[in-house]
């Protein structure tokens, strides 16, 4: 049996070791509406209205943060693992057959970030 990391806990230490924090990081990303639902649409299988209505839920930052999780840790890296670890939630729980990540694999992880609409990053 595998031991299992959480994908916030995953991506602290990935920034860390990194030598940045999650705000260098999300410092460094665009913030312009257009560019965050153009990532969206790249990464995730849903509707331009969906995209929309989670760049009206989410700050920019919450959204970038949810970006860049989904880019290193299942798109960049869509074998489930992290220093040995199973990343939960797993890849084959939250990727489509497309390779881009489900409607109900995004509020997975959206949930594993610990994001909440219009709460600040901690």
């Amino acid at each position: 049996m595998h031991k299992i990391i959480l994908l916030r806990e995953a991506l602290e230490d990935f920034v860390r070791e990194q030598g940045l924090t999650i705000d260098d990081v999300l410092d460094a990303m665009d913030e312009s509406s257009e560019g965050i639902i153009e990532s969206l649409l790249m990464r995730v299988d849903i509707t331009e209205e969906e995209a929309l209505a989670l760049e009206r839920t989410f700050t920019a930052r919450q959204l970038n943060l949810l970006i860049f999780a989904l880019h290193v840790f299942y798109i960049a890296n869509p074998s489930g693992y992290y220093k040995g670890y199973v990343i939960y939630p797993p890849p084959e729980a939250v990727l489509g057959p497309d390779g881009r990540v489900t409607r109900k694999g995004l509020y997975m992880i959206i949930r594993s970030l610990g994001l909440t609409p219009g709460k600040p990053l901690r």
